[in-house]
């Protein structure tokens, strides 16, 4: 059972993120409204000309304005080792980071914004979050000079087409198993053997397995959306009832440190931290069919009439280094877009099975799908 405690958290989430949604779910309906051609191919002539600007006005205006404040979903370690690496680089910029909720975030810039007292110069969480700032007009068309220069290669377009925010680094998740707890011959092979298999449905139904939860706009609901969309003839509305019919445990965050402890057997939709690919914790990762999911995050987005933009371009340009890359790759063995940088083979993309490209496309269509499991209370226990 849901305690009392969660159940209002819950509640409370869900009120907000079904508001956070409204606006923007609206619009995936419709096509989006014309907006200028932005050219993110690379080439010598265009990485020059944006070098140049960047060298005699940007850059210059930024240590002026000397300040960037960061709106972030980024936990302790993540901001703090961001913002360390950005000031070595960059000692005259200082950052001040504005925690919370990615949803909560967007409300707070979308009133900011429409009272003209807008303080965020950057936002930065999910694909999901990310993406609502820039359907509702609050991120400004920005390509960093990084993502036009010819020398550096990427993993995957560095630009997305639609909402044009940088695409820096890629997290895979699958089902995240205690290796202590789970022998290998018990290891799913598919989904359909967490509803099928006595093994794991005995599990599920002893909350010994969790799930992200797909109510709200964390990775649980891509997991829904790629068996109930992109795989619907062999998964389909069938399995998703049938899971939750089984009332896995729901955490509302991207947390699996319960199953390297041992106080889950697995979990569906947790992030896979560095520890993990380093065998110092007993836990694999296993991609089940028809695939794991993949999202790019985190999305970095210079906020329209930002009150530091030059900054704020120059913190948004950092991210695409391949210093900053080779710290989360070490710090947080996130996958990098940088092809320079070697991802951890564990949360490598190129590695795994996946079921969909984690793209502008995917993610209008994953909005639908959150509506969907709000409306059908399947994850209502």
């Amino acid at each position: 059972m849901t305690s009392p405690h969660w159940a209002a958290m819950t509640l409370a989430a869900l009120v907000t993120v079904v508001g956070a949604f409204a606006p923007f779910t609206a619009l995936a309906q419709t096509k989006p409204p014309a907006a200028a051609a932005v050219d993110t191919t690379a080439s010598p002539a265009k990485h020059q000309a944006a070098m140049a600007e960047w060298k005699s006005k940007i850059l210059p205006a930024a240590k002026k304005e000397g300040e960037v404040i960061w709106y972030s979903c980024a936990q302790a370690t993540e901001a703090e080792g961001t913002i360390t690496a950005f000031n070595k680089a960059y000692p005259d910029i200082q950052v001040s980071q504005v925690l919370s909720p990615g949803f909560q975030l967007v409300e707070r810039i979308t009133t900011e914004s429409a009272a003209g007292r807008l303080q965020a110069d950057v936002y930065q969480c999910g694909g999901q979050s990310g993406r609502t700032l820039s359907w509702r007009g609050l991120a400004e068309d920005f390509i960093p000079p990084t993502a036009l220069d010819p020398g550096v290669k990427w993993r995957w377009p560095i630009m997305n087409s639609e909402t044009h925010l940088a695409g820096v680094f890629a997290s895979v998740s699958g089902l995240n198993v205690n290796t202590k707890l789970v022998p290998a011959e018990k290891y799913p092979k598919s989904y359909w053997d967490l509803v099928r298999d006595p093994y794991w449905v005995d599990l599920i139904k002893r909350k010994r397995v969790a799930f992200t939860d797909p109510r709200i706009a964390n990775i649980g609901v891509y997991h829904v959306y790629g068996l109930k969309e992109v795989n619907g003839k062999q998964y389909g509305e069938a399995f998703i009832r049938e899971f939750a019919g089984l009332k896995p445990k729901l955490l509302g965050f991207n947390e699996s440190g319960e199953v390297a402890r041992g106080e889950l057997h697995a979990m569906l939709g947790g992030p896979w931290r560095v520890e993990y690919s380093m065998g110092t914790v007993s836990i694999t990762k296993l991609c089940l069919e028809p695939g794991c999911v993949s999202t790019q995050a985190p999305l970095f987005a210079v906020v329209k009439n930002a009150p530091h933009p030059n900054a704020a371009k120059v913190f948004v340009d950092f991210m695409l280094s391949r210093e900053y890359a080779e710290w989360r790759v070490q710090a947080l063995g996130n996958t990098p877009a940088r092809a320079d940088v070697t991802p951890r083979p564990l949360d490598d993309p190129g590695k795994h099975k996946l079921q969909f490209a984690g793209n502008d496309q995917a993610e209008r269509q994953i909005t639908e799908v959150l509506k969907w499991v709000v409306s059908s209370k399947l994850f209502d226990y």
